[in-house]
């Protein structure tokens, strides 16, 4: 009869890219310029946050604002908001090391 090791007190789940961002299958990852991001759809969105969305088939970030979007194009308001759809709160950017 052997003793358990004392090893197995001390041994950790191994560290993965989804278990630190919490990537689940409603997530979105999207490929962008410097690297990924993840975006929750299920998220409610709130001012302040970074939004993914779906401007006439083109995706593209936004920071929510009081009634408009504010993207790296300019602002979204107006008339023009019945052509965006938000697809998911950003909740994760990863660089990529290239």
């Amino acid at each position: 009869m052997a003793f358990p090791s004392p090893a197995i007190d001390y041994v950790e789940q191994r560290l993965s890219p989804e278990s630190i961002i919490n990537v689940t299958q409603s997530s979105i990852v999207i490929p962008t310029d410097e690297g990924y991001a993840v975006a929750e759809p299920g998220y409610k969105v709130k001012k302040g946050a970074t939004v993914l969305l779906d401007l006439n088939g083109k995706m593209m970030f936004a920071e929510v604002g009081h009634g408009r979007f504010k993207t790296n194009d300019g602002i979204i308001e107006g008339d023009a908001l019945d052509d965006a759809r938000v697809l998911g709160v950003v909740t994760y950017r990863v660089k990529s090391l290239d």
